[in-house]
C-alpha cells in the first residue's frame, strides 16, 4: 500500500534522526558545530558583503565583530525609535482631543512597545551568540540545534505512528479516517521540507530561535482542525470563531 509505504519511510528517517542524536552524540555535535559555523559565516557574508572576499582567520574575526556591532547598532536604533513612538502614541491617548479613540491609542502604544522590545531582545541574543563564536564557544548553539532536531524527529514519529495505526486498524474503507491519514501525512511531508530547507538556519542559530516548538504546535493545531472538519463537521472551529467574533468590538 503506497500510503503506508510513504508513512513507514518517513517514520524510519524520523526515528533514525532521533536515535542518532542519542547514540552517536559526539559526531553529531561535531557536525552541528561545523554546520553552525558555516551558517553564521554565510549570514555575515549576506549582511556585510564588503567583508565577503576576506578569507583569512583574522578577517573572519573582523567579520564576526562587524556583525556583532551591527546587531548592537540596530538594537540601539530600534530602542530609540520605540521611545519616540510610544511617547507619541501615549500623548495622543492623553491629549484633550482624544475621546472615544483613547483606548485604541493606549493599545497601539502597548503593542508597538512589546513588539519592539521583543525585536531588541532578539538582536541582543544575536550579539551575544556572535561574541560566543568569536571566543570559539559553540555549546549553546550546538545544544539548541541538537534539541531542536530531537523534538522535530519525535513529533514526526508520533504523528506518523498514529497515521499508520489508523490505516492498519481502520483501513481505508472509512473515507474520513483515510482522508485524515492522507492529509496529515501530506502536511508532515510539506512541513518537514519547509523545516529543513525553508527556514533561515543562520538566524535560528544567531537568535537561538529554534523551529521545532513552533512545528510541534503547528502539527497539533493542523491535526485538530482536520479532525474537527472531518468528524465534527467544523463545529469546534465555528464555535471558536463565534466566540472570537463576539469578543471583538462591533
Amino acid at each position: 500500500m503506497t500510503l503506508v509505504a510513504v508513512q513507514l519511510v518517513g517514520l524510519f528517517f524520523s526515528g533514525y534522526l532521533v536515535l542518532v542524536t542519542y547514540t552517536n552524540q559526539k559526531q553529531v555535535e561535531e557536525n552541528l558545530q561545523e554546520f553552525a559555523i558555516a551558517e553564521v559565516e554565510r549570514a555575515v557574508e549576506i549582511a556585510l558583503p564588503s567583508y565577503s572576499d576576506q578569507m583569512s582567520s583574522e578577517s573572519r574575526t573582523e567579520r564576526l565583530g562587524a556583525l556583532s556591532r551591527q546587531f548592537g547598532l540596530d538594537a540601539d536604533a530600534i530602542d530609540l525609535t520605540r521611545r519616540h513612538l510610544v511617547s507619541a502614541l501615549l500623548a495622543n491617548a492623553l491629549s484633550a482631543e482624544c475621546k472615544e479613540n483613547c483606548e485604541f491609542w493606549v493599545a497601539a502604544s502597548a503593542m508597538a512597545n512589546n513588539s519592539m522590545i521583543k525585536r531588541i531582545a532578539e538582536l541582543r541574543v544575536g550579539q551575544r551568540t556572535i561574541q560566543e563564536f568569536l571566543l570559539e564557544r559553540y555549546e549553546t548553539s550546538v545544544i539548541g540545534l541538537q534539541t531542536d532536531l530531537r523534538r522535530f524527529g519525535l513529533v514526526n514519529v508520533i504523528a506518523l505512528t498514529l497515521m499508520i495505526g489508523l490505516v492498519v486498524f481502520r483501513g481505508l474503507s472509512n473515507w474520513r479516517f483515510a482522508t485524515f491519514s492522507i492529509v496529515v501525512t501530506g502536511y508532515v511531508a510539506w512541513a518537514t521540507y519547509d523545516y529543513v530547507f525553508g527556514q533561515n538556519w543562520a538566524l535560528s542559530i544567531l537568535l537561538q530561535d529554534w523551529a521545532a516548538p513552533g512545528y510541534k504546535v503547528g502539527m497539533i493545531i493542523f491535526s485538530c482542525l482536520c479532525f474537527d472538519w472531518l468528524f465534527l463537521r467544523g463545529t469546534v472551529t465555528q464555535t471558536i470563531a463565534n466566540i472570537i467574533g463576539s469578543a471583538l468590538p462591533a
